[in-house]
């Protein structure tokens, strides 16, 4: 009998023991080692306590990076999903083809972030499709070099990562608006509602944990950015679109082993104090909904 109950066990026992081995321990030893003078080449590790924190807090360039990476963030997490839903709602209805545009639109989130920023690197250049478009619809004032101006690079990564994801959050209002019972629709439309009146007050409160998770989804992994933006800038032109994990990648080069691991707990207390508060202030939008 005992056995029997044991089964669960042993089904789930595969999958905790890779978790704890790939994630747990690596997080719990990147906390330990942020705290000493670790280096890969060196015979003994001391422990500095707080060393490591110390300068990097008093370090100005932090806060420029940490700023960098809360502007890249909200500007993915905003527009993503607002295209998302957009799209969502576009090809909720019984449009002819939708299948083949859901397929269009979702297709650049299978792709690697090496091959769209590889990509739009070449669309994005100065002498690049993008600008040469402009300019044949006459709107050459606007030609820029997108990723070299230090004004502008970081939004231009921005709109990368918003147009390979946001088929992402797509496919999660789909689900979502496929979730919606029809019967409550067809009689708020007997009512009298308009289609904005239905938006506002039965799709959109219906959509709220959909709304919650995407929004989740898309703020964590804008917040630990790294292969688009390495892809496309480095982190430049001259820091301009360095983010957290650009700074850690840029330390770890430059054998800082100690101070990058101090950087990279950071950024994970950062990621989680923020994703608690916007959890419970999604949290709150759903109860009021």
């Amino acid at each position: 009998m005992l056995h029997r109950k044991m089964y669960p066990v042993w089904l789930i026992a595969p999958a905790l023991i890779i978790y704890a081995v790939l994630y747990i321990y690596p997080t719990l030893s990147g906390f330990y080692y942020s705290f000493t003078d670790w280096s890969p080449y060196k015979e003994t590790i001391n422990f500095i306590g707080l060393d490591q924190f110390k300068e990097l807090f008093g370090s100005k360039a932090l806060y420029t990076i940490m700023k960098h990476t809360v502007i890249y963030a909200a500007i993915v997490t905003i527009l993503q999903n607002g295209v998302g839903v957009i799209l969502a709602l576009f090809l909720n209805a019984p449009l002819a083809g939708r299948n083949f545009f859901r397929s269009m639109y979702f297709l650049p989130c299978i792709l690697s972030a090496l091959v769209v920023g590889y990509m739009f690197t070449t669309v994005l250049h100065p002498d690049g499709i993008f600008n040469h478009l402009l300019g044949a619809i006459g709107l050459s004032s606007w030609e820029r070099d997108w990723l070299g101006d230090p004004k502008i690079a970081l939004y231009s990564v921005a709109f990368i990562n918003v147009w390979q994801w946001a088929g992402s959050s797509m496919a999660l209002y789909l689900a979502g608006l496929q979730g919606i019972s029809k019967d409550m629709l067809e009689a708020a439309v007997i009512d009298g509602t308009t289609y904005f009146q239905r938006l506002r007050y039965v799709i959109i409160p219906t959509l709220s944990p959909v709304v919650s998770t995407s929004v989740m989804l898309s703020m964590i992994g804008s917040m630990k950015a790294f292969e688009l933006i390495y892809v496309t800038t480095g982190g430049g032109p001259g820091g301009a679109t360095e983010v957290m994990n650009i700074h850690i990648y840029k330390q770890f080069g430059s054998g800082l082993y100690a101070y990058g691991t101090a950087a990279n707990v950071v950024l994970f207390v950062s990621v989680g104090i923020v994703s608690i508060a916007l959890m419970k202030l999604l949290q709150r939008g759903e109860n009021a909904a």
